[in-house]
């Protein structure tokens, strides 16, 4: 309890100090902190949207984005060009024809393995 009183009495004491400070202001901080106060005031008047509007508008064209993204699967599949059969033999025959050192080294291995 000691210590309440004492913060009470550091209390008084300090309102003190503010009060006698406050009693000694010349004319011109008078006015400025008027003014202040006074433009403050108007500002608080003013109309303003309220902060929750920036995420709700945020999700609202994120949700927007995504449905766009699901709904036009068209997009993805004009990206690349379709290959015809033709071509798909070719590069499935390419990839063989690149690999044949492997498959060379492969079936000497086997050789070896073997006999």
């Amino acid at each position: 309890m000691n210590n309440r009183s004492d913060m009470n009495d550091f209390e008084k004491q300090m309102q003190t100090v503010l009060r006698n400070s406050e009693s000694q202001l010349d004319s011109q901080t008078i006015r400025s902190l008027a003014n202040a106060r006074s433009e403050a005031m108007n500002e608080s008047k003013k109309s303003y949207s309220p902060r929750f509007f920036m995420p709700v508008t945020g999700m609202a064209l994120a949700s927007v984005i995504a449905l766009v993204l699901v709904l036009s699967p068209d997009f993805y599949s004009n990206q690349t060009p379709a290959l015809d059969n033709e071509e798909l033999l070719l590069s499935e025959g390419m990839d063989l024809y690149e690999d044949m050192d492997f498959y060379y080294w492969l079936a000497s291995e086997e050789n070896n393995l073997n006999g």
